[in-house]
């Protein structure tokens, strides 16, 4: 079963009650059976466990139940209608683990397995795959964008009271953003830092954000960026007309073009060691106009792509090597 997250919305509602009553949707004759494993090898006990089935009738929660585990982490939810959209969380040492349920085609009952795992706090195995950092000049200051794609190549659950994923800003950096999805999840710290709070369980994650920094006096500028995670490959793109720049740690790629014929200045470098500074310097900046903002969007979803076709040709490495 593939894992999915809900957002905060979904927890609001179950808290307030905001919920359509159970009358607004018909039970049926059909089932949803399961187990919670524990992913974890000799991992605590899964008895007991709460198990939730959220209810999406036209794409609004419309219901959610809640059961426990037996002694062996079984589960069942009965009187199940499969034209609705369902949702299994479980919440195994303070953590939620979400999951969507899948019927087959002409069925009315399906059974699941809901991996959960033991927590640490520990991020040895944390690392990124892929970490594109965008930089576009714009009129009145330089905004910065990364794109990470991280993992989690453990066997627990990555969870810290304060905070689970930290990212260094550069001093003076402002304007954070994020996609709405994930913003309600970063929080801002002291001394230019952010982190990100959602638990992470083995597998994957990708994050993007983005932020400004204010253009200097003169015409150049050398910007810090930090690769806070031990980092496979790292890939900057800087955009902007007639500037110059250069990042000594990285070797010049081939420029990117994206779809909008637009050519953006490409540096590339490999397995670089947790806290590394990357010395971006960018000279002539009176020059670099900026792109307009959906230029900015395109730019950041050909990085996406090209992220997943690294993940899906890394995998492939890994499986024949195996």
């Amino acid at each position: 079963m593939t894992r999915v997250i809900v957002s905060l919305l979904t927890g609001l509602l179950l808290i307030t009650g905001v919920a359509a009553p159970a009358s607004a949707q018909d039970s049926g004759d059909g089932a949803i059976g399961g187990r919670v494993v524990n992913d974890t090898q000799g991992g605590s006990s899964v008895a007991g466990v709460e198990v939730t089935l959220l209810i999406y009738v036209d794409n609004t929660l419309a219901d959610a139940t809640t059961v426990k585990t037996d002694s062996e982490g079984n589960f069942r939810f009965d009187g199940i209608n499969p034209e609705y959209t369902y949702i299994v969380t479980a919440r195994y040492l303070e953590v939620d683990y979400y999951y969507q349920v899948r019927f087959e085609s002409g069925e009315a009952e399906t059974y699941m397995e809901v991996g959960v795992c033991d927590t640490t706090d520990s991020d040895d195995a944390i690392s990124v795959v892929v970490n594109h950092k965008i930089i576009d000049i714009e009129e009145e200051s330089i905004k910065v964008t990364e794109v990470l794609w991280m993992v989690n190549d453990g066997n627990e659950t990555y969870v810290r009271t304060d905070g689970v994923l930290d990212f260094q800003l550069p001093e003076g950096a402002f304007g954070f953003e994020a996609p709405q999805e994930l913003l309600m999840d970063f929080q801002l710290l002291d001394g230019n830092m952010i982190t990100y709070l959602v638990p992470f369980p083995p597998g994957e994650r990708q994050l993007v954000y983005s932020y400004r920094l204010s253009k200097p006096d003169t015409d150049e500028i050398t910007i810090p960026l930090t690769i806070d995670y031990p980092a496979e490959s790292v890939e900057v793109m800087v955009s902007g007309e007639g500037i110059e720049a250069s990042a000594g740690q990285l070797a010049p790629a081939e420029p990117v073009v994206n779809d909008a014929g637009e050519r953006l200045m490409h540096f590339h470098g490999e397995n670089f060691p947790r806290n590394t500074v990357i010395k971006l310097g960018i000279a002539n900046l009176s020059g670099g106009g900026g792109f307009p903002l959906y230029i900015v969007w395109i730019i950041i979803a050909a990085a996406v792509a090209g992220i997943i076709i690294f993940m899906v040709v890394r995998k492939r490495r890994r499986g024949s090597h195996g």
